[in-house]
């Protein structure tokens, strides 16, 4: 297992189905404990171990999941000396290994070495040899920005690529804000764009949607609209380009990947979106917000958001741990890719510490920009189609967190009017309230599924008075 690219995990402790294995003997777990585990297979190579172990209770019974991560430098591991054992306890030995063998997990067996395994077993060190490589030419890069950061205005920006780590790829970004031209940026984002309708690769697919997602990011920090916009225009190119059969009511195969294509971009249309909260740019809400699905001729999507949401929900891509729908997840899993991927969170240092995600603490900044971005986005569908009364256009995934995570949303709306209007585009004060109303009650009775954490709206707070002012 360690000779793979991803190295693998044994569950000890249960059957071949899975299910604890309460016909055998009680597991001695401190046989198990991570440190004896890399003790005894260090006898065997001369490679670094770092096995992990960890018991757990699986219906009354102990069991241990053991992870074998691979080797890290990406070389193959042989073993160092025979392997055997006493097969019927009389003393004749079984041999499982020899010396200098190198041995692969394929499928549920151990095999030795064949021809067919170097593309796969080299796979990981040909990467630490690129990326050696690409971190000298990015240091180079680096070198080459900070001299032309003193250069006249209009100098020729440096070439974006998608290689770059998100250091360099972001100081040639804001070199290419400074030049005269963008033409760098929009080749960047053609080039991406169609890396992104091409690559069969989920690794590949996965940074090309966060380099598009790190543009539109550094546009509404730099306030760069017309950038923001081209690579808000380029993500949904890529979400269009999914294939996914209008109308289709369930998902399966091939087209439970679509929809994963489909969250893979909302995910990042959420990280875009927190920042822009954070950024205060409520001008950008609405062509974030705003980009229309359509299913059929009479029907359509007022938001990609709720769009890709339903198909994803439907693949049984927004589940909770127990099983259940958790419209939470979208948040939840927004969270993640933003904590993962410091260039979309340009408002803070790389290296600043995040928020503990389990703790959940009354100010975690990441949590509390991603609902209150995902209470904007319902409020625009809102006020853009208020004729529909019955939250069919937007879903308020916020609705499984604390409502003083999105509070500051409505706060906002019912004393800022230029806020109000920049957000909604001069929509008047009557649809605006009318829309409040309309998705607070929807997010109230959505939340009764957490534990009724949200409790709508108060006449006597600010909002409360906003909205007895623009009864409709």
């Amino acid at each position: 297992m360690g000779n793979l690219a991803e190295g693998g995990y044994l569950v000890v402790g249960v059957d071949d189905r899975g299910a604890p294995a309460h016909d055998q003997a009680a597991l001695n777990l401190a046989h198990f404990d991570s440190s004896t585990l890399r003790s005894k297979v260090a006898r065997y190579v001369e490679a670094p171990v770092h096995l992990v172990s960890q018991p757990h209770t699986l219906d009354a019974r102990d069991v241990v999941l053991i992870y074998v991560p691979p080797n890290p430098d990406g070389l193959p591991v042989p073993m160092k000396c025979d392997g055997e054992f006493d097969r019927d306890g009389t003393g004749s030995m079984a041999k499982v290994f020899r010396e200098g063998e190198v041995l692969i997990r394929e499928g549920t067996s151990n095999v030795r070495l064949r021809y067919s395994h170097w593309n796969g077993l080299l796979e990981r060190y040909r990467a630490t040899v690129r990326d050696e490589a690409r971190a000298d030419a990015d240091a180079l890069i680096h070198r080459v920005v900070e001299a032309l950061k003193d250069s006249t205005p209009g100098a020729r920006a440096v070439p974006l690529d998608l290689a770059m780590t998100d250091a360099a790829f972001t100081d040639a970004l804001l070199m290419a804000f400074e030049a005269s031209s963008l033409v760098r940026v929009r080749q960047f984002l053609n080039t991406a764009q169609e890396e992104a309708l091409t690559t069969t690769e989920r690794d590949t697919w996965s940074h090309v949607l966060n380099r598009i997602a790190l543009v539109a990011g550094q546009g509404a920090v730099h306030e760069r609209r017309d950038v923001y916009e081209a690579a808000v225009t380029c993500l949904r190119t890529v979400y269009d380009s999914t294939g996914l059969p209008g109308g289709a009511v369930r998902l399966h195969g091939t087209d439970a990947e679509i929809a994963q294509r489909l969250l893979d971009v909302l995910l990042r249309v959420m990280a875009v979106g927190s920042l822009v909260v954070r950024e205060k740019a409520w001008d950008l809400l609405g062509s974030l917000a705003l980009q229309p699905v359509e299913v059929s001729p009479t029907y359509r999507y007022t938001s990609w958001l709720r769009h890709g949401a339903v198909y994803a929900a439907r693949a049984g891509l927004l589940q909770g741990d127990d099983g259940g729908q958790r419209g939470g997840q979208l948040i939840s899993l927004a969270r993640a890719l933003v904590t993962q991927v410091s260039g979309l969170r340009p408002d803070r240092a790389a290296d600043v510490a995040l928020p503990d995600p389990d703790a959940l603490p009354h100010a975690d900044w990441l949590l509390n920009s991603l609902c209150q971005f995902d209470l904007w986005w319902c409020l625009c569908a809102a006020v853009s189609e208020p004729s529909d009364r019955t939250g069919a256009r937007f879903y308020p995934s916020c609705a499984a967190f604390n409502q003083h995570r999105s509070q500051p949303v409505l706060d906002l709306i019912a004393t800022n009017k230029d806020a109000r209007h920049r957000a909604f585009a001069g929509a008047s004060d009557v649809k605006i309230a009318a829309a409040i109303v309309d998705v607070v009650n929807v997010a109230v009775t959505q939340s009764h599924q957490y534990g009724g954490w949200w409790d709508g709206l108060r006449d006597s707070d600010t909002v409360g008075r906003f909205i007895e002012r623009n009864q409709w």
